[in-house]
């Protein structure tokens, strides 16, 4: 067994160990010499550090088709874990030691017979520079955070934030990307960003270097910053109201000002990732990561019952290419797929066969979920392969027959138990090692589903009202706390201002209107409408200078039963039922004289101005009415006689009589017909 340590040096196929980080690995006819027959050599390359990968980088390959074969080994030696076979022109391609390979070496076998050979091959031996640390902080905001380490602003304010990172070895050429805990990044190391919608949220830092040898975009940093910014909302201002909204010229009334501050939620974004494209690499690995903010920052995963599943939404053409497993905040790694199943296709991807061999075109296919769960009934992916699978080639219409996976529940082939223990707050990671080449994919989403049943962190608060007041207005004439008395002194809508300013500095208003008539605008009188029917009750008054009726209140009073909205004037009275629905008097529509009483009549204006209109039964009309108006003293005020045709009858002519109580005679004595009603002069 020979070890060999150094620089740049060609690596000739033989038994042995080299410790090398650059180098050219031949066969053992060298670079100009084909290899031998019979030959039975294992080689051991190793990186020159610990934490480094070998990476051997193929650029020529022929051997024997099936005669004379290599093997690469994950590891030491044989008996770790088998990458892949090769001979005739089926290059190995690019080849990195694995990340669980804590050696980071990869070992070569090579067996040739005794019958012919050929040029062998050529490769580039380097090694897979380890990911520094990283640690992202925040190194000054404004406006600055309290004492509490907490940004309070309010919805729409700008926030600057300016942050950089501690870097193990360099930092040259690093991106920096905000999360602002909703939904949205921005890059740089100094970003200016604002809120739209009150709430907590959590802001992270996330950075990744120019290393691409462990993850195609870089090394990222290993912490979580978790930035709070409060975004302060409106606060409710419910029961901010007048007593009376239209005033009579000359009268007052009181606002009441009621401020109750706005309770910030943080609302837990759901732990999902984005698109992760999968290209075709040897050995290359590929990361997509979520940040978990949801639970109290004590809480640790003490039962694999409390991750319910773990679920990849994601499409490949060629399973065997793939390692995947998820890392846990604290480092923890549970392998969930390990290189195997050969072509079994995940989801539907866009491929042109069984081995795609057309990587350049990244036209997304159609992903299915996958979801690992702790319950060891369910198959590894590799034990659920199903064959006989119709896909399409590329575009369609052709398709090509392939195993696959369904979707569904699997297992995970290293136990998820490993995961206990881990933080659950924090940068939970899917990666996946591409470790053969002609093939690509997508995840397209992944998502872990915690047990409901665990606390989440509060981060609520509820901002404290330090300031309100009414904004300074002549109409104001006394203040007693938040209640104003207003009294306008012009016609017309005047409005007072409620100011209020939180902890956080933000400022709101609310504004309460009230009308003021004109001056000799005299009341008018609605009635109460208790069952919603659009006649009022003409016992229940009140008087108002609106031309609008206040709410719960009509401009009539003509309900005979305001407590039942299916007896008023505008119904049908059937005959004989017991009930006067329609509240003409009587049960029933069709009336003889002697049943008719006052309730007959139905004044339409009561209180009147300068005329009144009623309405009579339909018995009498096309009968000569005589109408006597009386004061209270019994003297005859008004006479008329009149008909009507339609049974609505109008008396004009009533702007002479004074303000008061008066008795309305309706009579025919032809028919026996006479009632009286008590009609009121406004």
């Amino acid at each position: 067994m020979t070890s060999i340590y150094g620089f740049s040096q060609d690596i000739i196929m033989q038994n042995g160990t080299v410790n090398i980080c650059s180098g050219i690995f031949y066969d053992s006819g060298g670079e100009f010499l084909n290899y031998g027959s019979n030959e039975n050599y294992t080689l051991t390359i190793c990186p020159e550090q610990a934490g480094q990968r070998t990476k051997i980088e193929f650029q020529d390959f022929m051997t024997q088709l099936n005669g004379d074969i290599m093997n690469i080994y994950d590891g030491i030696d044989t008996t770790a874990e088998i990458i892949g076979t090769y001979s005739g022109v089926q290059s190995p391609g690019l080849v990195f030691a694995g990340f669980d390979n804590s050696s980071g070496c990869l070992t070569i076998e090579f067996v040739s017979n005794n019958s012919g050979n050929t040029i062998g091959w050529s490769a580039n031996v380097s090694c897979a520079i380890p990911c520094q640390d990283i640690t992202a902080q925040i190194d000054a905001s404004v406006p600055a955070a309290n004492a509490e380490g907490i940004i309070e602003v309010c919805v729409g304010e700008n926030i600057n934030l300016n942050g950089s990172a501690a870097f193990e070895v360099d930092g040259v050429g690093a991106s920096y990307t905000w999360d602002l805990g909703d939904g949205n990044t921005v890059s740089g190391t100094s970003v200016n960003i604002s809120y739209d919608a009150p709430g907590v949220y959590l802001v992270n830092l996330n950075i990744r270097d120019t290393n691409m040898d462990n993850f195609m975009d870089g090394c990222p940093n290993t912490n979580t910053v978790n930035q709070i910014i409060r975004v302060s909302g409106s606060p409710d201002f419910t029961g901010t109201l007048a007593t009376d909204n239209t005033l009579c010229f000359g009268e007052s009334t009181t606002i009441e000002g009621v401020v109750n501050p706005l309770s910030l939620v943080y609302n837990c974004p759901p732990p999902e990732s984005a698109v992760t494209f999968l290209p075709d690499g040897s050995g290359v690995a590929y990361s997509t990561s979520i940040n978990v903010t949801c639970f109290e920052a004590s809480q640790s995963l003490t039962d694999i019952s409390q991750i319910e599943s773990i679920c990849l939404n994601m499409e490949h053409s060629y399973l065997g290419d793939l390692d995947i497993e998820i890392i846990s905040p604290n480092g923890q790694t549970v392998r969930l797929h390990d290189q195997g199943g050969g072509s079994a296709n995940l989801g539907i991807p866009w491929s042109t066969n069984t081995v795609d061999g057309n990587s350049a075109n990244i036209t997304p296919g159609i992903g299915y979920d996958y979801c690992f769960v702790a319950n060891g009934s369910f198959p590894t992916l590799i034990d659920g392969i199903e064959t006989g699978g119709a896909f399409p080639v590329g575009d369609g219409p052709d398709t090509y027959i392939d195993s696959f996976v369904p979707a569904g529940n699997y297992s995970s082939v290293s136990d998820l138990n490993g995961l206990i223990g881990s933080p659950l707050n924090g940068e939970w990671k899917i990666v996946i090692v591409d470790n053969l080449g002609a093939d690509n994919g997508y995840i397209f989403s992944w998502e872990l589903n915690f047990d409901e049943a665990l606390t989440l962190e509060d981060y609520s608060y509820t901002p404290t009202i330090i300031s309100q007041s009414w904004d300074a207005n002549p109409s104001i004439s006394e203040i007693n706390g938040n209640i104003i008395t207003v009294a306008p002194q012009s016609a017309g809508e005047h409005c007072f201002v409620l100011r209020t300013i939180d902890e956080f500095g933000c400022e709101y208003t609310e504004d309460v209107c009230v009308t003021m008539t004109a001056e000799g605008q005299s009341p008018t009188t609605f009635y109460e409408d208790l069952d919603g029917d659009g006649y009022g009750d003409p016992d229940s008054t009140i008087e108002d200078c609106s031309d609008t009726p206040p709410f719960g209140y009509v401009a009539n009073g003509l309900d005979c039963n305001d407590t039942n909205g299916d007896i008023n004037p505008d119904v049908d009275d059937p005959e004989g039922d017991g009930v006067d629905e329609n509240c003409d008097g009587v049960d029933g529509n069709l009336l003889g004289v002697n049943n008719l009483n006052a309730k007959s009549i139905i004044v339409f204006t009561n209180p009147f101005g300068d005329h009144l209109i009623f309405k009579v039964p339909t018995i009498i009309i096309g009968n000569e009415l005589n109408i006597n108006i009386y004061d209270l003293n019994g003297r005859v005020v008004y006479r008329k006689i009149a008909t009507t045709i339609d049974g609505e009858i109008r008396v004009d002519g009533l702007d002479k009589l004074e303000n008061a109580h008066y008795f309305m005679e309706i009579l025919n004595k032809d028919i026996g017909f006479s009632v009286v009603k008590k009609i009121i002069k406004n």
